[in-house]
């Protein structure tokens, strides 16, 4: 604001031509309106392409690490069938012995698949979790949005780089019109 009031007391009575130094003034002044939104525009423009660039080496990572991933095998359906067949082996049992012992050792087996079938729930869940934030599909989601927000963000630069070009013509205009009165 404070370079706008300068030009217009540089500026002669309405009518007049361009006073001495008016136009510099005015090109300055446009420069400083726009200064902060080139710089802003800017800023995010590069601020898309490093989340662009962020998205792509998180793609990258995903596919490595789905190209060097081993297959495990889940222990828990042998320790359903391994315990079925305690179960089975202790109705077999004829001594009040051997079917205390046959049942101490179903009952630790038990537990130890209970806790292998909550552990093993609760490893697909994060391995669920990951894939849904780290994994290949998400990882080209993300590349896919960063891609779109640079091409947007490039857009909105061009448009204020138009609304800046477009601020210079007019103010070429009028020092041109000003300038053939005078």
């Amino acid at each position: 604001m404070a370079e706008q009031d300068r030009a217009r007391r540089t500026a002669g009575p309405a009518g007049e031509g361009l006073a001495s130094g008016e136009q510099e003034q005015l090109v300055y002044a446009l420069e400083v309106r726009f200064a902060t939104h080139l710089d802003t525009a800017a800023a995010a423009v590069r601020e898309a392409e490093r989340e662009l660039t962020e998205a792509q080496v998180r793609l990258a990572r995903a596919k490595e690490a789905a190209a060097h991933e081993r297959y495990t095998s889940s222990p828990l359906p042998f320790m359903r069938e391994s315990l079925s067949e305690e179960v089975e082996g202790l109705a077999r049992k004829t001594t009040p012995k051997k079917v205390r012992a046959s049942y101490r050792f179903l009952l630790d087996r038990a537990a130890e698949l209970a806790a292998a079938e909550v552990q093993g729930f609760q490893d697909d869940q994060a391995q669920l979790t990951r894939e849904r934030t780290d994994g290949i599909d998400a990882c080209h989601a993300a590349v896919e949005h960063a891609t779109a927000a640079l091409v947007a963000t490039r857009e909105m630069q061009e448009r204020v780089r138009a609304a800046e070009r477009a601020a210079r013509k007019g103010l070429e205009v009028m020092v041109a019109k000003l300038s053939s009165e005078g």
